[in-house]
């Protein structure tokens, strides 16, 4: 079995209680490694890239797959802790615990972001909410491009759904022997114009 089955396969005919087991590990690994039927189903367009490049597609998807499920696993916990400390009598103040909850957020996405982009940035993230950034990789009808036409340089584009359709651009550079984020960008599928973003 290749790399992109074990990442994308499918598990509608797996029991319940494996899938949810399996939905658990994942929330809980501390490496956050992609695991079997982590998502339900991600289709795979990899006819714009050259056949010579074909077999980086499973390298390069695994790291971004998995970097951006870290971040999504930090912005779920955050998130739900940020919810624990909401004072239902005062839902527009800062309630103890939210300023430090921030900083701690910020550091952690920083720990994370910054040692595979080649434009660190020293903001760490403005937000986190419900849905989190990348949670449509859990969307059984996320499509993702794989493009590579030279062997330094892959474009991953990403269209969902959040309620409207949406897209996402990753520019990776290979830097040495390793891969990094050069930009993020976010669009619309009926646009040709793409917006910087945050990674």
């Amino acid at each position: 079995m290749g790399m992109l089955d074990k990442l994308f396969g499918k598990k509608q005919n797996a029991p319940k209680n494996e899938v949810a087991n399996e939905t658990s590990q994942i929330e809980n690994n501390e490496s956050n490694e992609i695991k079997n039927n982590s998502v339900e189903k991600l289709n795979i367009d990899t006819s714009q890239t050259l056949e010579k490049f074909l077999h980086m597609t499973d390298e390069i998807l695994k790291f971004l797959i998995n970097k951006l499920q870290e971040i999504n696993s930090l912005e779920q916990e955050i998130f739900e802790r940020s919810k624990s400390l909401k004072n239902p009598k005062e839902p527009n103040q800062l309630q103890p615990g939210e300023k430090e909850l921030w900083a701690e957020y910020a550091k952690r996405r920083k720990e994370i972001t910054n040692p595979i982009s080649l434009n660190q940035s020293e903001e760490g993230s403005r937000s986190f909410g419900k849905p989190t950034k990348y949670e449509y990789l859990n969307y059984p009808n996320t499509q993702i491009s794989f493009i590579m036409k030279s062997a330094n340089r892959a474009v991953i584009e990403i269209i969902y759904e959040y309620g409207i359709k949406s897209k996402d651009q990753f520019i990776l550079k290979k830097e040495g022997e390793n891969w990094k984020i050069d930009s993020k960008k976010y669009g619309f599928p009926d646009e040709s114009t793409w917006h910087k973003d945050e990674l």
